[in-house]
């Protein structure tokens, strides 16, 4: 079980409140399929470029100039859901 979910209930477990005083509430969150295809989508690009998002600058820094297009393509994807934002089910 990840360290997330113990500290969810000790605060459960304890009552435990901010250093204000005020009670601390977990809101359930509503599924959406939207982030389970977004989730595999940002996955298979991982898997496929081997590198996540933020070492995209340093492995350009160190000569793999080859990642310029894993970069390219990863600044396009983000403005093709910016531009398609409203349209996508949330």
């Amino acid at each position: 079980m990840p360290w997330a979910c113990y500290r969810y209930w000790l605060i459960k477990r304890f009552k435990l409140k901010t250093i204000y005083g005020e009670a601390i509430s977990f809101h359930p969150k509503q599924f959406n399929k939207g982030q389970v295809y977004g989730g595999l989508l940002f996955g298979f690009g991982w898997a496929l470029t081997g590198a996540c998002p933020g070492p995209l600058f340093a492995q350009i820094g160190t000569g793999a100039v080859a990642v310029v297009v894993v970069l390219l393509s990863a600044i396009a994807g983000t403005w093709v859901y910016g531009y398609f934002r409203e349209q996508l089910p949330h």
